[in-house]
């Protein structure tokens, strides 16, 4: 007797099972929507996809039960959201009314109301397909946030799980920033030209890489993103468009080592109409000593429509016509997006695209010399040859802290055809110790030049014939 009676209790353990839902069979399915944070504040309504419940369970006739969902900690409900409205079955077995409302949580009772069966689903929307949970408050403002909901089946008394053993949970909402500006790439088409008309790397080599440089005028182009990822609005339904926003953008470009020598004064210029004239009113930087130049509030009718995908506005800096533009350079971007509504962020974008926006090269080289001495008791020179044309340089002595450099005679002239020697006390001399670094900007392409620091010794003995360095890579710029 005691084994059939432990079969029976089986039996009906199982028969109980499959009753009233004990069970580990039921599945959660979200769709996560993903939001633009230019669209939001922390306290702005967002609504939700809907979530699909799958039901892991038979139900009988009268066998009602509760489905709870709950937000994640930091997000919370709005509770007339959570109406029986706003639920339905695909089977129309279940009617749904609202058990209770609150900021915390939306349970629902369920009355079944027809024979079910396992796979059944229950949607948080209503008839018309409106997505039905709305959150009142979230982290979805800031970038990279989520919110996800939890779910949990209950009897009645919500002190037995009728499917599920344990809460499933699906993430409904991601958010991103939209609205970008960056350097799709960096721009390695502008050179200083050792050739140019006002001087030696004093103006540009002209070229036809859009947009072009000129003699005078070179630039490089900056992309503007308007949400072309298709983030939604707060609705979870609208896509995003930052153009009919009263938002704004703040482009800040930086050039750290040179400080934007060279420019002719508030001509470093973005072309926010893009009809190609450069300079016209609100299109010109801000620049600082500093080396960071600050082109504050464009509006967002810059960038084009959200259906029209990112667009190219060009960045441009006219040369003085006096001032070496040196060898190379490299001009980085950053800067912020203030949404309509919000605080402002940011541009998304990474520093490996950003931080190398601009690079400039030349048509010339630099050679350097990491240690030299001026001591008179020595032979201390520096030779060059020259496979080209004579050609001009300038050199340009530093010290260690508190030695004064003072420029000789040959800070600046000529390396003739040839070879060239010149005495290292003629190029400058210090107040102090009696040694330092040089660099040679030379006007020549680097494959003409070539150079090297000798020092010889009381008594006529040679102790160094150092080469000089090339700092920006061995061929030509």
């Amino acid at each position: 007797m005691k084994k059939h009676n432990a079969i029976l209790q089986a039996a009906v353990a199982s028969a109980l099972a499959v009753t009233f839902g004990i069970a580990n069979a039921g599945t959660l399915t979200a769709t996560s929507t993903v939001y633009a944070a230019e669209a939001l504040t922390s306290a702005t309504p967002v609504t939700t996809a809907s979530l699909v419940y799958t039901m892991g369970v038979n139900r009988a006739i009268g066998q009602d039960f509760t489905i709870i969902f709950s937000p994640s900690t930091g997000s919370t409900f709005t509770p007339a959201s959570c109406v029986g409205a706003n639920f339905q079955s695909a089977a129309g077995t279940y009617t749904f009314s609202t058990k209770r409302a609150s900021a915390d949580e939306c349970a629902i009772q369920v009355a079944v109301t027809g024979a079910t069966t396992v796979g059944e689903t229950i949607t948080t929307s209503n008839a018309l397909g409106t997505q039905a949970l709305v959150l009142a408050t979230h982290p979805l403002a800031t970038a990279g946030s989520s919110v996800s909901y939890t779910t949990n089946l209950w009897d009645l008394g919500e002190t037995a799980r009728i499917d599920n053993s344990a809460a499933l949970t699906g993430v409904v909402a991601t958010s991103i920033n939209a609205v970008n500006v960056y350097a799709d790439a960096s721009d390695t088409a502008t050179i200083a030209d050792v050739n140019a008309t006002a001087g030696p790397l004093k103006g540009f080599l002209a070229n036809a890489t859009v947009p072009l440089d000129t003699g005078t005028v070179a630039a490089a182009n900056l992309t503007f993103d308007n949400n072309s990822a298709g983030a939604k609005a707060a609705d979870g339904v609208t896509v995003f468009d930052f153009t009919s926003t009263t938002g704004t953008t703040t482009v800040v470009l930086t050039d750290a080592n040179l400080a934007f020598g060279g420019l002719a004064a508030g001509k470093l210029c973005l072309d926010v109409d893009n009809d190609a004239t450069y300079c016209e009113a609100g299109e010109t930087f801000a620049a600082a000593v500093s080396g960071a130049a600050t082109l504050a509030t464009i509006p967002a009718a810059v960038f084009a429509p959200q259906s029209a995908g990112p667009v190219t506005r060009a960045i441009s800096f006219e040369a003085d016509g006096v001032t070496s533009l040196s060898t190379t350079r490299t001009i980085a971007l950053s800067g912020t997006v203030t949404p309509q509504i919000g605080a402002a962020h940011a541009f998304a974008d990474t520093a490996s695209k950003n931080a190398t926006a601009w690079v400039w090269s030349a048509n010339a080289i630099e050679l350097w010399a990491p240690y030299f001495t001026t001591l008179s008791t020595y032979i201390s020179r520096f030779a060059f040859q020259n496979t080209g044309i004579p050609v001009g340089y300038t050199a340009v002595c530093l010290a260690e802290s508190g030695n004064t450099v003072t420029a000789g005679t040959a800070a600046a002239g000529t390396l003739d055809a040839g070879m060239t020697v010149i005495n290292a006390s003629d190029i400058c001399n210090f107040s102090g110790a009696t040694r330092g670094t040089v660099r040679f900007i030379i006007n020549a392409p680097a494959g003409n030049i070539h150079g090297t620091y000798n020092l010889v010794a009381p008594g006529g003995v040679s102790i160094a014939v150092e080469t000089l360095t090339r700092p920006f890579n061995a061929g030509t710029y």
